[in-house]
């Protein structure tokens, strides 16, 4: 019999996802009106993103040469390391066994499978297009590790370094100042102010550290019960914009985040307003979550997207514009992914200027202070010294 375009050797055979329920029925499964059996518990377990990405690029691969789906996910469940997904692909392939669609067994998993993951495959599943939606969603996969990589390598060093100089100001002032303290009361020595400053802080330290403990505990508590808030969540997103050196590395990279995701759905068909709505519930941002709400409802009256990105003085002009072209010329999918590409090399900029900057910016700073505190601490020595010179 002879071969369809897609490789597959008879009609029958045909494994687009609008064919996988018949195929399902065929093999003696169970309905579509029977219950899915339980989902597999990944509540308190993570897939490695690099596994998904893999896991989506090889079963592109393996659709895109004729094997049905169904025979495609029993293939990579043996040969998937990861425990936790193997027992996920067993899961999507009894979902489909039932008679489910691909994208109903991925939504039974949205701590493994984005939300940008299932509306592409929903969307492959009315055209045909599975293959390319797998690898358009493992590109984007990859992509989005790439990013937050870069900002975790870019932060690892200068985190490091901080720690360490809160090590050091706490041994300073809980073991070094007490020392010269004792020495200095033997003596009745008369202390300089910024001496005694020292002395004082370093005494409220030691001899109430149960208070700050309490201090810092509750503090931490209030500030995280304070987040989980609607009106708390939106002020920390919009002060993590506006920090200093930090601030324009997470804007850039919300941006980047922002144009990709829409630009994927878009490449993979999605329309227009379930792309939007896609890209507002997978935002880690409230502050750009209601940006997008806003162009999601100017463009379902028929606007355009340029007004309400350009009011919500979230996104740089250059990227109003650049869309706003690609809008008007009908090339916005070519439009979003030359903005990616634009703030992917904004996002690696940034990320190289903080490793080369911050580390000696903090190394300089705790230099500073441990030699500001050893002058105010040998100051009443040096004095004693001099005195007994005259």
């Amino acid at each position: 019999m002879e071969k369809n375009e897609r490789g597959f050797s008879n009609p029958t055979e045909t494994r687009n996802l609008n064919t996988v329920k018949q195929e399902g029925s065929e093999a003696g499964a169970e309905p579509a009106s029977e219950p899915i059996s339980p989902p597999v518990q990944v509540s308190k377990e993570k897939v490695n993103v690099k596994s998904v990405a893999t896991f989506s690029r090889q079963l592109s691969t393996l659709v895109d040469v004729g094997i049905p789906l169904l025979k495609s996910l029993r293939l990579l469940e043996p040969r998937t390391s990861d425990p936790v997904l193997q027992r996920i692909i067993n899961q999507l392939a009894q979902d489909i066994e039932a008679g489910h669609s691909f994208s109903e067994a991925l939504a039974k998993h949205p701590r493994v499978f984005s939300k940008l993951f299932v509306n592409m495959i929903r969307v492959a599943e009315k055209g045909g297009t599975l293959e390319r939606s797998l690898k358009i969603v493992a590109d984007a996969i990859e992509k989005e590790e790439n990013i937050r990589r870069k900002i975790k390598n870019a932060l690892r060093y200068p985190a490091i370094t901080l720690i360490a100089a809160l090590l050091v100001v706490l041994v300073l002032f809980a073991g070094v100042i007490p020392i010269f303290r004792d020495l200095y009361a033997s003596q009745n020595m008369e202390l300089p102010f910024p001496t005694r400053l020292l002395i004082g802080i370093s005494n409220a330290i030691v001899g109430f550290w149960w208070l700050w403990l309490i201090l810092i505990i509750g503090l931490v508590v209030l500030a995280t019960r304070y987040g989980k808030t609607a009106q708390g969540r939106k002020f920390y997103d919009r002060l993590k914009m506006k920090i200093p050196i930090f601030g324009p590395l997470y804007t850039k990279m919300l941006v980047a985040r922002f144009v990709q995701t829409f630009g994927t759905l878009v490449r993979g068909g999605v329309p227009l307003i379930q792309s939007l709505q896609v890209v507002k519930e997978t935002s880690d941002n409230v502050i750009v979550a209601e940006a997008i709400e806003k162009v999601s409802e100017n463009v379902e009256m028929g606007g355009r997207l340029e007004e309400p990105l350009r009011e919500a003085r979230v996104f740089p002009d250059l990227v109003v514009d650049m869309v706003s072209t690609g809008e008007e010329a009908g090339k916005l999918e070519t439009m979003l992914f030359k903005v990616s590409e634009l703030y992917d090399a904004e996002v690696d900029n940034t990320v190289n200027t903080l490793s080369a900057t911050i580390e000696p910016v903090l190394i300089v700073i705790m230099g500073l202070f441990t030699a500001i505190v050893a002058l105010a601490m040998f100051w009443p020595y040096f004095r004693l010294v001099q005195a007994l010179g005259q």
